[in-house]
């Protein structure tokens, strides 16, 4: 359960992110409020990858295991795309929802405090496909308003997304996928960025880099920047990370069938132990002593991860112990809840606080714990809703 504490302490960490830079920018007085930006937990935006790497390693763990089901692999894997797509739907999609209706609720009159009730039913209408889960594709309000209010949602629809075409792939032809697709996109995209000295912005489009200035056809001047040729970069950056788990995901069945010495065993702690401190240190605070770049904090990621699914260490022997299990299982359980519905809390949390002074600056403590409690509380009352309707677990 080590993999489930990470998942949760990205999870905190990533509020911590969006409201003392993502939310903070907004309060430079423009709207009625001041707030200071702030360095902590800046490194977290780059550390998501570890919900990512860790979903691609659960997918392909749930398509061998399903393997054994003669009935089930004789199904066209279109079918069983859906099947795994729908599963995924079911514990999202009701949540994504909610997060959405929050972000109408709570962020307009932070945001477009200007709008009049037509206007705002107008960019909910308009907004119809987002509420069902096609953010990071980009089908959203062609004005782009309903994308501030609750932006930080492109992360859960791509996974739904990139999961559906992932599993399809998986069920078509495994080899090929796992032993030649996934390994080649991942060296290809993240050679690309790391080239580029980007990633570059995870809604932005035209990751191949050909665009042109012309009308889009959705109403967009001469003078807009048009991707000819591209991808949106939230479904790639999810991609990427994902088929990194698919590879993970073999390399820890591998090692899992060898007998590691005490010394071995020694070694993989130390490395442990020195990749999550880093780790932990740069999503803390990102300005490190080692200045780590992107890709090496990715690195760190599929480390950490990999020795935390492997369980031979010293240190997740030590967190994977019948004490703390449960508290990690439930933890890592309410993490997406926790990033689907903090966002729109933070704004809350502002307009109770009300609007103030360039003197009377909020500070990112001030904001950043009520934000935290409140959506601790949120998520735990979610998930046991959904646990007792949707998902029916008992």
């Amino acid at each position: 359960m080590a993999i489930e504490l990470w998942r949760f302490l990205i999870a905190f960490a990533i509020v911590g992110f969006h409201t003392g830079w993502i939310i903070a920018m907004s309060c430079d007085g423009s709207l009625g409020y001041w707030m200071e930006s702030s360095n902590w937990f800046f490194g977290s935006s780059e550390v998501l990858l570890i919900f990512t790497v860790t979903a691609g390693y659960f997918m392909v763990a749930h398509f061998n295991k399903r393997k054994s089901d003669g009935v089930y692999m004789a199904r066209s894997a279109s079918s069983r795309a859906w099947d795994y797509t729908w599963a995924r739907i079911k514990s999202l999609l009701p949540v994504l929802i909610l997060g959405y209706a929050l972000g109408v609720i709570i962020s307009t009159g932070f945001f477009y405090q200007d709008y009049t009730v037509q206007q705002v039913l107008a960019m909910v209408v308009n907004s119809v496909w987002e509420f069902l889960g096609f953010h990071a594709a980009g089908f959203r309000s062609t004005g782009n308003q309903f994308f501030n209010l609750n932006g930080t949602l492109w992360f859960i629809s791509a996974m739904i997304i990139v999961g559906y075409f992932m599993y399809w792939a998986l069920c078509k032809n495994e080899d090929v996928f796992c032993g030649f697709v996934a390994p080649l996109t991942f060296v290809f995209l993240g050679g690309w960025w790391c080239f580029s000295g980007t990633r570059a912005a995870q809604t932005a489009w035209s990751t191949l880099g050909l665009q042109t200035a012309s009308t889009n056809g959705m109403g967009g001047s001469a003078g807009d920047t048009t991707a000819m040729l591209g991808f949106n970069n939230g479904l790639l950056y999810v991609m990427l990370g994902m088929m990194g788990g698919c590879m993970v995901y073999y390399l820890v069945k591998k090692a899992s069938e060898v007998t590691f010495s005490g010394a071995a065993k020694a070694a993989l702690t130390l490395l442990n132990i020195v990749c999550s401190v880093l780790l932990l240190w740069y999503t803390v605070y990102q300005p490190t002593y080692f200045m780590l770049d992107r890709w090496t904090v990715a690195l760190l990621c599929i480390v950490v991860i990999t020795l935390s699914l492997l369980n031979k260490d010293g240190l997740t022997a030590a967190l994977n112990n019948n004490v703390t299990n449960k508290l990690f299982a439930y933890l890592g359980g309410i993490s997406l809840y926790i990033y689907m519905l903090h966002y729109p809390v933070a704004i809350l949390v502002l307009r109770v606080m009300g609007k103030n002074t360039e003197a009377t600056t909020y500070s990112f403590w001030s904001v950043f714990v009520p934000t935290v409690v409140i959506t601790m509380v949120l998520s735990v009352i979610t998930k046991f809703a959904m646990e007792k309707t949707i998902l029916k677990k008992k």
